[in-house]
């Protein structure tokens, strides 16, 4: 599946074969359905795992919801994929992630400005033998947590918030009908030393005349996702004392509703880059205009791989290093 098979990418977001649904009811393991949200302007596919509520509390207002994405592409402008076929393959494979199937077969390491990010590429074997490569994020930092730890973790965020112990770390602003929909993120580090990142409403704002609802909200963030509306580029604008980049894109809703969706991160030395980055690095890739850092060696999850390491510098001075490992021994 070589192009296709590496394009396959899962990320963190908003019927399953017979016998693998049977086999999950068997042993208690979670089946997951997924659906079709479309495909980009941009030629990548996109799938959704069915969202679920793993939280929620009447009293404190707080609700957590699981879900994932995969985003399916390729560099091939000819690249077409079976849509069902692959919908119940993720499915497969998603049963197969939990009975740790999956044969770890590449690392890949960005570090941005030297800050680190990770990325495992596991190969699945699916039950009529065909096999996929999905890009993933590291399962043993994602651990779920019970109800009863979410409940007490938003008791501890509930002080801090009172504490004004936080960091504002993204803003995204919904422009519908001059009504201004704002969410303000915020990083609480807990006791234990781990981070949680949770969305409030600003209540410096005045309260928007009428409420977005799910349902708007999933369109926009879906039409987002696709990239299906008019992008006006990256503005910045101060939010609360901090100077945010703003990403915005206008979207047309379903229902003729038309709306001004800007996302926001903090304007500083990047942590992470966004899509034009992505973009301008594929370029200074195919190029070959990269700073060959020569290879090393890292043991990743108890095996040896050899890592690739390439420097390079986008046009705004933003510095990335780019990792590729492959087990020591494969060609």
């Amino acid at each position: 599946m070589s192009n296709i098979s590496r394009a396959w990418k899962i990320g963190a977001v908003l019927a399953v074969v017979a016998v693998a649904g049977a086999i999950a009811a068997a042993v208690g393991l979670k089946v997951y359905r997924y659906r079709f949200e479309g495909r980009g302007t941009d030629g990548t596919y996109h799938f959704s795992e069915e969202p679920e509520t793993v939280y929620e509390s009447s009293q404190s207002g707080v609700k957590v919801s699981r879900g994932h994405s995969v985003a399916i592409g390729s560099n091939d402008p000819d690249f077409t994929i079976d849509v069902e076929q692959t919908r119940k393959d993720l499915e497969e494979i998603a049963i197969l992630r939990q009975e740790g199937a999956g044969e770890l077969v590449g690392v890949v390491d960005t570090e941005v400005n030297g800050h680190f990010h990770r990325t495992f590429r596991y190969k699945y074997t699916l039950s009529d033998g065909r096999t996929h490569i999905m890009g993933e994020g590291d399962a043993d930092r994602q651990a779920q947590r019970t109800p009863e730890e979410i409940e007490r973790d938003h008791e501890e965020i509930a002080q801090l918030r009172q504490q004004g112990d936080r960091e504002l770390v993204g803003v995204v602003d919904t422009q519908v009908e001059g009504d201004l929909h704002r969410l303000c993120s915020y990083k609480y580090v807990l006791a234990d030393g781990r981070t949680m990142t949770v969305g409030e409403g600003d209540p410096e704002l005045p309260p928007p005349a009428n409420a977005l609802g799910t349902e708007k909200i999933s369109e926009i963030w879906r039409l987002r996702r696709l990239k299906q509306g008019d992008f006006l580029g990256y503005s910045d604008r101060d939010v609360k004392g901090r100077t945010f980049t703003f990403e915005t894109y206008v979207f047309t809703l379903s229902d003729g509703t038309v709306v001004t969706h800007a996302v926001g991160e903090p304007k500083a030395l990047k942590t992470r880059l966004n899509e034009a980055d992505w973009q301008e690095f594929r370029d200074l890739r195919e190029a070959g205009e990269g700073e060959d850092l020569g290879t090393e060696e890292k043991v990743v999850k108890g095996r040896l791989f050899v890592f690739k390491r390439t420097r390079y510098i986008l046009s705004d001075g933003t510095e990335l290093v780019w990792s590729v490992g492959r087990p020591k021994g494969d060609r």
